[in-house]
């Protein structure tokens, strides 16, 4: 009997402790924005998109999507995600419930099977989470990188690149990204008139932009404003978009097939809006209160 106890009372301690050690030292599985850190910064920060052709049908291929990353220091917590658009629809996420502790350096890759001709456009988060004398900090960075892949039967292989170096590739440039905005556009307007807001109080980014806003101020905000923005928008993705689309009866959606998310800022400087159509052709609303 008292060898009985003894076995009991030993598997209790063990219990605690792990539950006093879990307590002590708990990791998210969630990007938090934390005030952001006075001197820490990302030394590097990239997204790659890379072709890789098959050799046995021209039609077929793959697309490998690199995310990489190094911070000054060492952080408590490191985690990239990213997002992968084909002609404005996402076709593969990247980096969810993935992180490091204790790195500075953080690589990521994936590759999606794809076919047919594409444009394609990967924007990437990289966070890092700092803990210092009691304190907790945060830091940040966004990335982005466009591919065109071109299949035509005029061409016997298949053409990519990222930006036009020649008269051929400047007209599929343009064809390409006249053609997304156009799409993009008429289903951004739908959304907008179905949702019932009033798209002229508002300046409208497409999140794909956002990376040019990581030296610049957002349209009405300072620069330091503009990163708190970001920061809290993107734990806002996180929770909401790229962890399911959560539907208003409960249930879930993929994220596969979305459109590029809208960024709407209102000019009263008061709130964010997140417009993005599912691939049910559902408009889906997300709201940031600005303080």
């Amino acid at each position: 009997m008292k060898k009985k106890y003894a076995i009991v009372i030993g598997i209790f301690i063990v219990i605690l402790f792990l539950i006093i050690k879990t307590a002590k030292h708990p990791v998210q599985e969630t990007i938090t924005f934390f005030p952001l850190h006075k001197n820490a910064q990302f030394i590097d920060a990239e997204t790659m998109l890379t072709l890789i052709p098959n050799k046995q049908n021209k039609s077929k291929y793959k697309i490998e999507y690199e995310i990489y990353s190094k911070l000054d220091r060492k952080a408590y917590l490191r985690q990239d995600i990213g997002l992968l658009f084909k002609n404005g629809r996402l076709i593969k996420p990247i980096g969810i419930k993935k992180w490091q502790q204790h790195s500075s350096k953080l690589t990521l890759n994936d590759t999606v099977n794809e076919r047919d001709s594409g444009y394609y456009e990967a924007i990437s988060f990289h966070y890092g989470e700092i803990q210092e004398k009691g304190m907790i900090s945060s830091v940040q960075r966004m990335s982005f990188d466009k591919l065109y892949v071109i299949d035509s039967k005029f061409t016997p292989n298949l053409l990519s690149f990222h930006s036009a170096a020649t008269k051929e590739e400047k007209q599929w440039e343009d064809t390409f990204n006249q053609m997304n905005k156009k799409q993009l556009d008429q289903l951004w307007i739908q959304a907008i008139s179905k949702l019932g807001i009033n798209r002229s109080q508002y300046h409208t980014i497409p999140l794909s932009s956002l990376p040019n806003y990581n030296d610049r101020p957002l349209p009405g905000f300072t620069k330091n404003k503009s990163q708190e923005i970001i920061g809290k928008l993107w734990e806002g993705l996180y929770k909401n978009y790229l962890l399911g689309i959560k539907k208003e009866d409960g249930t879930s959606e993929s994220l596969i097939g979305s459109t590029v998310p809208l960024l709407l800022f209102n000019k009263n400087n008061k709130e964010l809006l997140i417009i993005f159509i599912t691939k049910s052709q559902e408009p889906y609303l997300l709201k940031q209160i600005i303080n």
